[in-house]
């Protein structure tokens, strides 16, 4: 469990977390922004990946965001994608409960799941890719400390019309320098 100044991380509970996850995969403004279609996920599907979630590997981890004051389920995140060779790996985030977005819960977040990368799993660059329309998720992922590298240009398909994505990364130098100035 990892605990920052809004949020607490802890593994993923496949039985207790499944309803709320669902929810969030059919929620049109939570998977807008993942760049996915409500609804494609069905309840079997989503109670398997929070399985292989829970027994985590090699290649990912899974936590669920809680609310550090009300103990709240109101997210998952995740490390996924390792590379070992190369040192680096994927962060991804979804806040599903509209009341926490936009509020400084998924900076929190990201800034746990970067201090994670960095000190448990060694990595040298974390990086992400973001729907560019998600404005709110870009800063949160500014404010915790990653950069923009590029845009993917028509990177994906929803609701009838492409969108673009942007690349965005952190490096151990880069984590290193924040620490140092307190960030």
């Amino acid at each position: 469990m990892y605990q920052g100044k809004l949020v607490r991380l802890r593994r993923v509970d496949p039985a207790g977390d499944l309803e709320d996850r669902y929810r969030w995969m059919n929620d049109r403004a939570v998977t807008d922004t993942l760049g996915m279609r409500p609804g494609r996920l069905s309840r079997e599907e989503v109670r398997r990946y929070l399985e292989a979630a829970a027994a985590s590997s090699d290649s990912f981890v899974e936590w669920a965001i809680e609310d550090l004051k009300t103990g709240a389920h109101i997210g998952g995140c995740t490390i996924r994608g390792f590379n070992h060779v190369a040192r680096s790996a994927e962060l991804g985030i979804v806040i599903g409960e509209a009341e926490y977005r936009g509020r400084g819960y998924g900076t929190d977040a990201v800034r746990l799941l970067v201090q994670i990368g960095f000190e448990q799993y060694n990595l040298n660059r974390i990086w992400l890719t973001a729907n560019a329309g998600n404005a709110a998720g870009i800063r949160a992922y500014e404010k915790a400390g990653l950069v923009r590298e590029g845009l993917m240009r028509q990177y994906g398909f929803i609701n009838g019309s492409y969108y673009d994505a942007v690349i965005m990364a952190i490096l151990r130098d880069d984590y290193e320098r924040m620490k140092q100035h307190g960030e």
